[in-house]
């Protein structure tokens, strides 16, 4: 008989391990499954944190409790009940409810069998327990790297219940996910609010140059309507300041027209030509503006390149980035502006940038000049952003990156302070 009852036990406790470890089992499956979790909105990783935990421990309500500033007392951003995020009004502060408050902090978990009679609810059982008809209570702190972030709290509705070591690791272990989460998010806001100070600041430049180089142009005119004025009264030739008054508005016409190219809104006439044609017509007029100490060479692919694109708008990129390497050579050197065609796989970065696969026509303007600091290379395409000082509007290449995107191209520079600057440009062939 002794025996019977030996091996009845054994079985006993073997059958009771293999439900512990068929549960274990089951709890690893569904944190495998939050592992793999790739949501931005917290609210969307709490609901899916929530609705795991209830369909797993078969809860009927889940919360969060997170702390504010000052970590005296913790609020509910969101509450899950029953497959709705519901808003929760109750705040837990150290000061109001210390009893709780300690046992809360007393340990990773708090379990709670009966909430109608366990002493460390008596100060929220009237103003949250009864409220919601809550029956046991599981809660465990948000932690990452031994910071605590606040609680997360499942709540069985109806009767009491008790609550296995099992089942409390793996509500630690879904409070280590939400950590993760409020981590997450934490950074993202930060990154969104230091996106957003730095677009304030680059309006704040844009505007800045905007008004100097706007209020420069009206001087000219309202100077040469002044004096116009004054010559009609005396009958003499206003021709002049007419003329004035037109090249003002010509050059604010411009000016707008430069904005608009940077804000991507300004449209294109597109047509069709080969960018080789396009350099060497380009050629009488960079030899205009060139110095006798540099030395420049034009070298056009031996292969068509053609493009649907904005022809202005490749001869005034052209002038930009030559007249740019011109200013970087006041002592001479040499301008080189060459063609090719490139064929891109898309599998690697080109000079840097992310370049789908397909084919492209290469311009390259490169010059022996000064070079740009590496410190200011990232900023080089910002509008009103220049290394010129007074002598620089720092539009040029604002210009340039706007029409590159535009026309579905990509446009970046490489430069060495003291060897000289290489700028590429990716059209697309047509």
């Amino acid at each position: 008989m002794p025996q019977e009852i030996a091996d009845a036990s054994a079985s006993d406790a073997s059958e009771q391990f293999r439900e512990f470890e068929a549960e274990a089992r089951r709890f690893e499956d569904v944190l495998l499954d939050l592992s793999v979790l790739n949501r931005e909105d917290l609210r969307s990783v709490f609901r899916a944190i929530a609705e795991v935990a209830a369909n797993a421990l078969g809860v009927d309500r889940v919360s969060l409790w997170q702390y504010d500033r000052e970590r005296s007392a913790m609020v509910c951003p969101a509450a899950w009940l029953r497959g709705e995020l519901i808003e929760e009004t109750l705040v837990v502060s150290r000061a109001a409810y210390p009893l709780y408050w300690s046992a809360l902090h007393s340990g990773r978990t708090l379990p709670v069998a009966d909430a109608s009679t366990d002493p460390a609810l008596a100060e929220i059982r009237e103003v949250y327990v009864s409220r919601h008809g809550i029956g046991a209570m599981l809660d465990s702190s948000v932690r990452v790297e031994q910071a605590t972030f606040g609680i997360v709290c499942l709540e069985s509705l109806g009767g009491s219940r008790e609550w296995t070591a099992l089942e409390e690791q793996f509500v630690a272990s879904l409070a280590d996910r939400m950590g993760l989460a409020i981590l997450s998010d934490a950074q993202r806001r930060l990154e969104l609010d230091l996106r957003q100070a730095q677009k304030m600041e680059a309006l704040g430049v844009m505007a800045g140059g905007i008004v100097h180089d706007f209020n420069n142009v009206l001087n000219v005119i309202l100077t040469a309507a002044g004096a116009a004025r004054v010559l009609a009264v005396r009958g003499a030739d206003v021709t002049e300041d007419l003329d004035a008054i037109e090249a003002a508005v010509q050059r604010a016409s411009a000016l707008t027209r430069k904005l608009l190219f940077i804000s991507r809104h300004e449209t294109v006439d597109l047509e069709i030509f080969d960018l080789n044609a396009a350099l060497r017509e380009f050629e009488s007029t960079v030899r205009r503006i060139i110095t006798p100490s540099i030395r420049l060479q034009l070298l056009p692919s031996s292969q068509p390149l053609t493009l649907s694109a904005d022809r202005t708008f490749v001869d005034q990129a052209l002038l930009n980035l030559c007249a740019n390497a011109i200013h970087a050579m006041p002592d001479g050197g040499s301008l080189t502006v060459a063609t090719r065609l490139m064929v891109v796989d898309g599998s690697r970065p080109t000079y840097g940038m992310a370049v789908p696969a397909g084919q492209y026509a290469h311009l390259r303007v490169l010059d022996t000049g000064a070079g740009i600091p590496a410190s200011a290379l990232p900023r080089i395409f910002d509008p009103f952003f220049t290394t010129r000082g007074s002598a620089g509007t720092g539009l040029g290449l604002s210009v340039v990156y706007g029409g590159m995107r535009q026309h579905g191209g990509f446009v970046t520079a490489e430069s060495v302070v003291g060897r000289g600057s290489v700028f590429h440009l990716l059209f697309r062939i047509a």
